[in-house]
């Protein structure tokens, strides 16, 4: 299989599946959407059910408790006009509390109270028997404050629950009524009754048919303080989630869902005969049957979606291997030509074909021809090429040579034009040392001998680098030495040679000069400064000065210029080193210059040394901080030390340091 072959297939593949599972993705979420709102609709159904039947039936349980307190109500009279009528016969003969039994007995009242004004039991029966001992209203558990509402005419009617002190009797709710003499009647009936009632016709019925169901994990219904009125057997404790879901509802006044990890939980709020909520009923469902649905959806769609991904790869396939072979029989007569192994004729099969590459063949078959042709006839001319530059890089190659060994013997000829030695004297001591950055030097130094008493001293800069530079150096270095023979003064050799040099200078070259002249009896310079960075003096104390400046322009640029002169003294131990520009502008790879500040530094650092260590470390501190940075500028300098006035004439002559 080719790569293009390779390529297209899993192109097409690739589109493929994703195609397929965005639509499977898409699919499976709509359905699973739609089960669950299934499911949470039906679970809202079931609530909503559960919340009327609730509703229902706190409206017939409160009804039934109306006619049963109506009742009562209406025994509690009778009986008032009995004890009434009574109470007008003197001695009868069947007492009221027999009557009272017998009403007890005859009735659904399980107990009997008769109070007078004074709130004191005039009689009580209960259970249908008349009790011997009347007792209080406190130990049966009712309140007092009920007898005195009817008995001071407050209150006609009132209902109330007792809870009685003895533990052998049963809670009571009374109804109780005032009579004509201001006597109260209390009627009373026992709670279980009262809830046996609220079970029949309640919720309990209801919610325990759904008890043992597994449609439901528990069924709940609680009032509007989040307390629980109703639920079925099997139902546990409400969870933090059950009962915001219930707030909800009852604040939303609207049926609400949600789906937890384990169950799908509804809330219904429940309403009262005013259309308010006054609680609600929450449902819980379990997750594993819904799940179980969502799980067989997808795995459906799944199944579906890999049959149709493996029957569109296999198409795929087969359409991508009859794209890309015509394409693969063109990639191998590229390889071909460039193998020079290329046979025209072998694209024939291609060409016949009425589509796009069948043209495509058949243009790379013709340019084929045509550049095999086009190859034979530029070998033949790159071959005749190739001969002629191998002639003329030989010749290159020699004149390279000879202008390599010319340079270099003008190179020699320069370093034999400066001075090698400096004359032995016993008022001082000089090395020099310069360095090229080319093959050939713009810089000299020099010194020579003016008159017996009086040493001449000479560091230049000429402008520019490499031969033009090196023979107006000549030139300046000959013309100086003439002039300073003819003229005593400082300031009259260089404006001498300034002219001269105006008059002689036809590349326009310039150069600046420091020409010093030492008296060795006294240590007096007497020096004057064309342009060139002034010298320094180096102290016996290590202390590094520069020479004062005298103002003078470099020469060859404007004849008839003037060059002040300025003087120094030297003491026995005094050094003065001359330099040009390339030593203190050395630069680093960064671009950084040694500068004259480090040039001092290491002057200082080196004062108590000889000559030969001073020049040394000062070199060495360049060399240290360019590194491996290429030289920018030729590097000269010329060192003197003064001893102090002679005592010895002897002439002898010292070595003078050069490097190329």
């Amino acid at each position: 299989m080719t790569t293009l072959t390779a390529r297209l297939i899993t192109i097409l593949t690739v589109c493929l599946g994703l195609a397929i599972a965005g639509v499977t993705f898409a699919l499976g979420y709509l359905a699973r959407s739609a089960l669950i709102e299934q499911a949470e609709d039906r679970a809202r159904l079931v609530a909503g059910l559960i919340s009327e039947s609730a509703n229902r039936a706190e409206v017939a349980t409160a009804e039934i408790y109306r006619i049963l307190r109506q009742e009562r109500e209406a025994t509690a009279v009778a009986i008032t006009h009995l004890s009434e009528a009574m109470a007008d016969i003197p001695n009868p003969a069947v007492p009221l509390t027999t009557h009272l039994a017998e009403i007890d007995a005859r009735s659904v009242i399980d107990d009997i109270w008769v109070v007078n004004r004074f709130e004191g039991v005039v009689a009580r029966t209960i259970g249908g028997l008349g009790e011997p001992v009347l007792g209080d209203l406190w130990s049966a558990g009712i309140n007092p404050r009920v007898a005195d509402l009817l008995t001071s005419g407050q209150k006609f009617s009132i209902a109330t629950t007792a809870a009685p002190q003895g533990a052998l009797e049963e809670p009571m709710r009374y109804v109780g009524v005032r009579g004509a003499e201001g006597e109260a009647v209390l009627v009373g009936r026992r709670s279980d009754q009262y809830r046996a009632v609220r079970d029949a016709v309640g919720l309990h019925t209801t919610l325990e048919s759904l008890s043992g169901i597994g449609a439901f994990n528990g069924v709940w219904v609680v009032n509007d303080r989040m307390r629980v009125t109703a639920s079925t057997d099997d139902a546990g404790e409400l969870a933090r989630e059950e009962i915001e879901l219930a707030a909800d509802s009852i604040r939303e006044e609207e049926a609400t869902s949600s789906l937890a990890p384990n169950a799908l939980l509804v809330a219904a709020p429940v309403l009262d005969g005013n259309g308010i909520p006054i609680g609600a009923s929450v449902i819980s469902m379990p997750r594993s049957s819904l799940d179980t649905l969502v799980n067989d959806t997808l795995k459906a769609g799944g199944i579906a979606a890999l049959v149709a991904f493996l029957l569109g790869s296999l198409v795929a396939a087969v359409f991508a291997r009859r794209i890309t072979r015509p394409v693969a029989a063109l990639t191998q007569a590229a390889a071909e030509i460039d193998a020079r192994a290329f046979e025209p004729d072998s694209l024939d099969t291609i060409t016949r074909r009425g589509d796009e590459l069948g043209h495509l063949a058949s243009v790379f078959q013709t340019m084929a021809r045509d550049m095999q042709a086009r190859e034979d006839h530029l070998e033949g001319l790159v071959q005749q090429r190739t001969r002629d530059l191998q002639d003329k890089n030989a010749l290159l190659a020699e004149a390279n040579n000879r202008m390599e060994a010319e340079l270099e013997i003008a190179r020699s000829m320069q370093a034999a034009i400066l001075p090698q030695t400096m004359p032995s004297h016993p008022s001082y001591a000089g090395r020099a040392f310069m360095t090229p950055a080319l093959e050939m030097a713009g810089d000299f130094y020099d010194f020579f001998s003016i008159t017996e008493d009086r040493l001449g001293l000479v560091i230049a800069d000429v402008s520019g680098k490499g031969v033009s530079a090196a023979f107006f150096m000549a030139i300046c270095r000959t013309v100086l030495q003439s002039s300073a023979r003819e003229h005593m003064s400082a300031g009259e050799c260089l404006r001498a040679v300034n002219d001269t040099l105006c008059e002689q200078n036809p590349l326009t070259l310039f150069v600046t000069v420091f020409y010093g002249i030492l008296d060795v009896q006294t240590g007096k310079i007497t020096y004057a400064n064309a342009g060139h960075n002034p010298p320094l003096r180096v102290k016996p104390d290590g202390t590094v000065n520069t020479l004062p400046l005298t103002g003078g322009m470099a020469m060859g640029i404007m004849p008839d210029l003037d060059y002040d002169e300025a003087s120094i003294e030297l003491e026995p131990g005094d050094t003065i080193f001359l330099y040009t520009d390339g030593l203190s502008e050395a630069m680093d790879r960064e671009g950084h210059e040694f500068t004259d500040a480090r040039l001092m530094q290491s002057l200082s650092a080196s004062h108590r040394q000889s000559l030969d260590v001073m020049l040394e470390t000062v070199t060495g501190a360049v060399h240290d901080f360019v590194g491996d940075a290429p030289q920018s500028d030729d590097i000269t300098c010329l060192v003197l030390r003064y001893r102090g006035a002679p005592t010895d004439d002897a002439d002898q002559l010292e070595p003078i340091d050069t490097a190329a």
